[in-house]
């Protein structure tokens, strides 16, 4: 009877290990992806007002939030950050 390591790396089955939960995932997967939303369109609304620099920053921050709602979604966020602004 062979234990599991003298087994080849390949023939082990490897169960995904997830640093939070689905309930968690959800949740902070909508809020991001709420806030590249805003973003978007905040950044299109000012560019609609030629306010061009306001608009860059907006959209440039839109793409920050939506690597990481990306990176939410599929499981490659190690650590959950939550946005707050007021």
């Amino acid at each position: 009877m062979s234990t599991d390591a003298q087994r080849p790396l390949e023939s082990r089955q490897q169960t995904p290990v997830h640093p939070y939960s689905q309930g968690q995932r959800a949740f902070y997967g909508s809020t991001w992806t709420l806030w590249t939303i805003l973003l978007f369109v905040g950044g299109m609304t000012l560019f609609g007002q030629e306010l061009i620099w306001q608009g860059l920053i907006a959209l440039a921050l839109c793409g920050l939030t939506v690597r990481y709602a990306y990176r939410i979604w599929t499981w490659q966020a190690r650590r959950l950050f939550f946005l707050i602004v007021f």
